[in-house]
């Protein structure tokens, strides 16, 4: 693993920057906003990287007070937590096939939508079918979906604690955390170098970075046990040197850099890593100079003058991909106003803009069928918009404090228990301080 210095942490963004900006197009004009919110003092184990503080302690709050609103949703976030108690651990050392490396501790996954070429006698190399996921890509024999598993149950039980002060939830989550990351017999190794392999071309590809979003929540849940005093300090520095390696292999090895060029959700997936594992970490003024960067290199290059995300839109699962990216483009704004940037406001003199993103989508879910693009999935554009993009422009709204939709859409009514919970719903919690 190679070294990484503070120095290079520093000039990393900039590279990233001048490379962004030598790649537009010469009529790209630059920001009219340069505007940063009065900086603050972030501090990990005292405030969440990825959530609200105030809206999720308001929420429990709701819930002591038996609102029946949060209680019933309360209810059906404990259930999926009860069940979570008895998930059986499942590391990447249980696969049955073996990583090009011959070391099972290393993640290995193969890209969902490419297929066995048919016309090969030996299906090499697999060729794309976009959209169409490849059931190999999700079997017991990788290890996407034992990760995406244990992920899930990790939020399941952290929130369980969080809202309900039972430790069982949080000694079942630290005992999962260590399996994965700390014992040695079982810890999966901090790389991805064989993420998303295209069998007959790549044994592992840049795309295979998003998969580990779900690490958010491994970060959430250190965070509420350190914060409550039961994170034991081995655990802790044990998950800090493994988070410190993982980061180094984001931000050194090409293929990880790559992600963050592909001028859609890829690099967005992997910006939103990259600050989040430095905003836990510590690493303050790194993390604010990629978030600034993001003006730029993603809202101004991946939106549009009129709202749309030309990365996303050319695929088959358009209204998807879009909902995706345009939450992940939030996800990175909410971190930076933690550390003093501002991404909501920022605007370029042509018009692109996270405000004009949310505002294309609030178009379509009220003119569903005018949707211009694919959305192969079932139900088509008009299921994905009213299913995905409407609990986005819920989310969106509370998240950044200004209603992204008209309230009569009832966007809210379409969100999952615990979202409801972490992104509790304007209508339902006027507390929430509305930016004009």
């Amino acid at each position: 693993m190679k070294h990484i210095t503070l120095k290079y942490l520093y000039i990393l963004p900039a590279i990233v920057s001048l490379t962004f900006n030598a790649c537009k197009s010469p009529n790209k004009k630059q920001a009219l906003s340069t505007e940063k919110i009065a900086s603050p003092t972030f501090d990990a184990s005292k405030g969440f990287v990825y959530y609200n503080n105030k809206h999720v302690a308001l929420v429990k709050e709701k819930i002591k007070a038996n609102d029946s609103y949060f209680l019933k949703n309360y209810e059906e976030v404990l259930k999926d937590a009860n069940d979570a108690l008895n998930y059986k651990v499942d590391p990447v050392t249980n696969k049955t096939e073996v990583p090009p490396s011959k070391d099972k501790h290393d993640y290995i996954s193969y890209a969902p939508y490419r297929w066995p070429d048919p016309s090969k006698p030996d299906g090499l190399p697999w060729i794309a079918k976009d959209g169409i996921i490849n059931p190999i890509s999700r079997s017991a024999g990788t290890d996407f979906s034992r990760k995406d598993n244990f992920f899930d149950a990790i939020e399941k039980l952290s929130w369980a604690y969080y809202f309900s002060d039972d430790k069982k939830y949080a000694e079942k989550a630290m005992a999962l955390i260590k399996v994965w990351y700390l014992d040695p017999e079982t810890r999966v190794n901090p790389n991805l170098n064989f993420g998303q392999g295209h069998p007959g071309i790549a044994t592992g590809t840049k795309a295979g970075v998003h998969e580990w979003d779900g690490q958010s929540h491994i970060i959430t849940a250190l965070q509420m046990f350190e914060a409550k005093g039961i994170l034991p300090t081995d655990m802790k520095s044990g998950m800090s040197a493994w988070f410190n390696e993982y980061l180094n292999w984001l931000i050194t090895e090409p293929m990880a850099i790559d992600a963050g060029f592909t001028r859609q959700n890829h690099a967005n997936h992997y910006t939103f890593q990259v600050v989040g594992l430095m905003m836990y970490l510590g690493k303050h003024e790194e993390a604010k100079a990629v978030v600034e960067d993001a003006k730029t290199s993603r809202i101004a290059d991946q939106i549009t003058p009129d709202g749309g995300q030309p990365g996303e839109l050319g695929r088959t699962k358009s209204v998807s991909y879009s909902n995706t990216n345009l939450w992940l483009m939030t996800e990175i704004a909410l971190m930076g106003q933690k550390l003093g940037i501002d991404l909501w406001k920022y605007e370029t003199e042509d018009g692109r803009s996270l405000k004009k993103a949310y505002g294309f989508m609030a178009y379509y879910v009220l003119n569903p069928k005018e949707w211009p693009k694919k959305q192969i999935s079932e139900g088509g554009p008009e299921k994905t918009l009213e299913e995905g993009t409407k609990p986005l422009l819920s989310k969106a709204s509370t998240a950044l404090g200004t209603p992204l939709i008209d309230p009569k859409a009832k966007a809210y009514l379409k969100l999952k228990p615990l979202d409801v919970l972490l992104y509790p719903p304007m209508d339902k919690l006027p507390e929430i301080n509305v930016k004009k």
